[in-house]
């Protein structure tokens, strides 16, 4: 039984479906230029994963796809912001996009901006979603301040997991990746400041990350209904403890290509658990 009544959702049914396909473009896009920038990088950072060249797909191709996912999400992202009569929101769009292709062309080479920009654009998602049902929270905070307050701590505790995750695994690629970005000119954290300091940045974040799943955990315990998400949310924590212990004692580059993987599935999971959140669904 969702605590937000469907009918009360702004962004319900179609519209739902149509943020989360203009997302994926975003994201998309933003890895399509992503691998156009990088080009010299990838070749001596992964040079059996490169994409983007004229063995696969040349550049001038790549751009042309960018350019179609860039357009067809912000006809998407209009017409989402007209149906839902927040014209608006739609200044959103074209932000994310600007700055995803800054991060490729220049923040990603300088020491912790480029990985801000990555985590900021992730934990920026949910909030969109947050602020375009602020009309709809604020019914529902008059109606019953006890599940309003339970919504946004889940809620909280995600967009902080989204970004705390987010700066681990960027600072973690970054440390992988050290070699050929140092080759090509980056000032990556890891180049400027040592691989040594910046496993321990990314242990910092991670420590903060596994605070923050107290923001997920207390509201199901409340609740005996909603046990079976209060053991997903503690696996999560268990899985992040031990993704901290690897952080500390991985040496070489296959450790932290391995970490990254890791931290890419935990990922996906807490989205999967997100969904499937009972205050939600």
């Amino acid at each position: 039984m969702p605590l937000v009544a469907s009918s009360e959702i702004i962004l319900s049914g179609s519209l739902w479906w149509l943020f989360i396909i203009d997302t994926i473009l975003i994201a998309s896009s933003g890895y399509i230029v992503n691998d156009i920038f990088d080009q010299d990088s990838d070749f001596l950072n992964k040079p059996d994963s490169i994409y983007v060249g004229d063995e696969f797909i040349s550049t001038k191709v790549a751009w042309c796809y960018y350019a179609i996912l860039v357009l067809v999400g912000l006809f998407i992202a209009a017409y989402i912001a007209h149906s839902i009569d927040k014209l608006h929101l739609l200044i959103i769009y074209p932000v994310a996009v600007i700055m995803l292709f800054l991060y490729s062309k220049y923040f990603k080479k300088l020491p912790l901006i480029g990985n801000l920009v990555v985590a900021i654009f992730c934990a920026f998602v949910p909030g969109i979603l947050l602020y375009a049902e602020w009309d709809t929270l604020a019914r529902l905070k008059i109606s019953s301040s006890y599940v309003y307050d339970r919504f946004m701590m889940v809620y909280a505790g995600y967009i902080a997991f989204a970004f705390f995750s987010t700066m681990v695994r960027e600072i973690v690629k970054d440390i992988e990746d050290v070699d050929g970005d140092r080759a090509v000119g980056y000032k990556t954290l890891p180049i400027v400041w040592g691989t040594r300091k910046a496993r321990f940045i990314a242990f910092g974040f991670g420590v903060v990350l596994c605070a923050s799943y107290i923001l997920w955990i207390l509201p199901y315990l409340t609740d005996g209904s909603y046990v079976l998400f209060a053991v997903s949310s503690l696996f999560m924590l268990v899985t992040s403890l031990y993704l901290l212990y690897n952080i500390l004692v991985a040496q070489t580059k296959y450790h932290y290509t391995k970490l990254s993987r890791q931290l890419k599935l935990l990922m996906v999971i807490s989205l999967l658990i997100f969904l499937c959140n009972p205050f939600f669904v």
